[in-house]
């Protein structure tokens, strides 16, 4: 704040000059603190005075986001947003609100050099810090006195304010703030009318996906600040801090990564999104991370499909609701408001306007979802045929691995005699040669062993210290064509995560195959199975009985329980645990997730939402 005793004609008036940078939470807040201190006589504002009418009638419309569109003689079209965190918006909601009288003090908007429209010298984070007169003060002194007509216009119209009021505040741009105070020299309170007045001027509701990419900020900030808004008239030390607020963000996509994906992010892995958001700021040469630079910090440790959660809880602004708009809608893209913007090229595409994104490829969002949702009934169901491929790939490697614990545990090394058999081991030899000197062979089993069953458990359930039941699908389905097993498995419910039209999401809890398909009974009916203590005892006990072989493969993180291992030595099988542990820990978590089509014809649009 920078506050000034003016005298004009007799009387002595004093000006609080509020600048701010468009859209900035820091400044916006400070700004709402300060008038609420202050309570000035009057506020003025750098807006024409031309859409005062319909900007009051957009502001008392917040929290919907409006937009004013400005249609000027030549048809050009000048739109500004009426959103939370704009502080001209917050000066005006804290004039109505206080009945403060408000003035309209700019000229029709003349786009300022990009230098000084997008000239910021210090971040605004650090005024939580220095305080915002010293923020003001020491941010000033980078700016020159830029006058045109625009800012002698202001000059004068603060000129004829100062007549009728004792102290003003006046919230305006950085640029303009020198520039206004020059010109208040020569202020004479001679006003003219000016020429470039728009001949309509019209009010649209803001449309929910123009809101994630035209914002100043993200829209979780407009919403937390939307919340809170009075706590800050009421307490004075209360402050949104734009780290905690990203962190929040990150702890929400954390979670959503993990119920999508079922991959928990490890202490190692935060150690490195700290490092690398370190290396990009430093390249960059930004003090405080914008959106931008985090969701490519993000993307770093989770991929794209982390980055992408991200962004959607980023961008999110839960109070507009287009159903409940009073105004059409209207859908804008950045070109429409000419702001900057940069294309990344990632995985899928990633455009950015200053701190906003855009994503490119077509990715259900959380409004869409809630609309799949309800059409999606589950009475026909069918499986995503590239999801088959990968866990009947994963089958055979299980299958292979398991058999070659059984040809280890068969195999012979002796010390070489008369023949050298199937060969030399040269690990038994080197560890003997020292004291021995005699070279082993190796005598490798004619084993034709095959796998019949393979029983995968990923979690017990219900769970075995709280009881509570975590995967409450039990479903059994048949392979469509004799490359495919038949399957049973215990899985999260599908019908709770819907990605897109007639798809949904769900998540394993343990499930078991079985060879050749169209064989296995509904184990989860089937009363023969009632014996098992839980659903992985009982996929065990299933895939021991439909086995043909005489070898059946568990993998999971405790052995089979000697129910079952009698189970199957009555039938004349044996089971061969494997630890869950000596499998890739991300290449199980990307197997868990499965998605559920209702129907056929959906496997021909499917590839669109899920990302595989």
């Amino acid at each position: 704040m920078l506050k000034i005793e003016k005298r004009f004609l007799n009387k002595n008036s004093i000006l609080y000059f509020l600048p701010f940078f468009p859209g900035n939470l820091e400044i916006t807040q400070n700004i709402l603190k300060i008038l609420t201190e202050l309570k000035p006589s009057a506020i003025a504002i750098t807006l024409p005075f031309f859409i005062k009418d319909k900007w009051i009638v957009a502001i008392k419309n917040l929290p919907n986001i409006s937009v004013l569109a400005l249609i000027y003689k030549n048809h050009e079209i000048e739109y500004l947003i009426v959103e939370p965190l704009c502080p001209l918006v917050e000066a005006t909601r804290y004039a109505l609100s206080s009945n403060t009288p408000i003035s309209f003090i700019d000229l029709p908007k003349e786009a300022p050099p990009e230098d000084l429209f997008h000239f910021i010298p210090f971040s605004p984070y650090l005024i939580k810090n220095l305080g915002f007169s010293k923020y003001v003060e020491s941010t000033l002194s980078f700016f020159q006195e830029y006058i045109t007509e625009r800012e002698k216009y202001i000059a004068e119209k603060i000129f004829e304010l100062s007549q009728k009021y004792d102290s003003i505040a006046i919230i305006l741009p950085f640029y303009q703030v020198k520039g206004v105070i020059k010109s208040l020299d020569i202020a004479s309170g001679l006003l003219y009318l000016p020429k470039n007045i728009p001949k309509e001027i019209e009010i649209f509701g803001l449309h929910p996906k123009s809101i994630r990419e035209i914002l100043t900020e993200p829209g979780y900030f407009q919403s937390t600040y939307e919340k809170n808004r009075e706590k800050f008239v009421k307490d004075k030390n209360f402050y949104l801090d734009r780290i905690t607020l990203f962190e929040e963000i990150f702890e929400k996509a954390r979670q959503k990564y993990y119920k999508e994906t079922g991959t928990k992010l490890s202490f190692k892995d935060l150690q490195v999104f700290g490092q690398f958001l370190r290396n990009l700021l430093l390249i960059k040469g930004q003090y405080i991370p914008d959106l931008y630079t985090l969701v490519l910090a993000v993307r770093g440790i989770g991929g794209d499909e982390f980055s992408f959660w991200f962004w959607e809880i980023a961008t999110f602004y839960e109070f507009q609701q287009e159903n409940l708009l009073p105004f059409s809608t209207i859908n804008l893209s950045p070109e429409d408001l000419k702001l900057p913007s940069k294309r990344l090229r990632l995985f899928r595409k990633i455009k950015s306007v200053r701190s906003r994104l855009r994503f490119l490829k077509r990715f259900s969002t959380r409004e869409e979802r809630k609309i799949f949702k309800k059409g999606f009934s589950g009475k026909v169901i069918c499986s995503f045929p590239p999801e088959d491929i990968i866990v009947e790939t994963f089958g055979r490697k299980v299958m292979e691995k398991g058999l070659k614990v059984i040809t280890e545990n068969l195999r012979k090394i002796e010390p070489f005699t008369t023949s050298l058999k199937d060969g030399l081991d040269l690990r038994e030899t080197i560890r003997k040669w020292v004291f021995e000197e005699t070279p082993y062979v190796k005598e490798e089993p004619q084993a034709r062993a095959k796998a019949g069953s393979i029983v995968i458990i990923f979690d017990e359930d219900p769970d075995p210290i709280t009881g509570q039941e975590k995967y409450p699908w039990n479903f059994t389905w048949h392979g469509e064509h004799h490359q495919e097993s038949d399957m049973a498995f215990y899985a999260t419910d599908p019908k709770e995560n819907v990605v897109g039209p007639g798809i949904a999401k769900a998540k394993y809890g343990g499930f078991m195959l079985t060879y050749p398909p169209m064989r296995v009974y509904d184990i989860w009916e089937d009363t023969y199975f009632d014996i098992a203590e839980n659903k992985a005892e009982r996929l065990l006990l299933a895939g021991i009985d439909y086995s043909l072989e005489k070898y059946v493969v568990y993998v999971a993180k405790k052995p089979p329980s000697k129910l079952a291992k009698q189970f199957a030595s009555i039938q004349g099988k044996k089971v061969i645990f494997l630890p869950i542990g000596s499998f890739s820990k991300n290449f199980l978590e990307k197997i868990r997730i499965f998605h559920v089509l209702e129907g056929y014809h959906i496997r021909s649009y499917a590839h669109k939402y899920i990302n595989k």
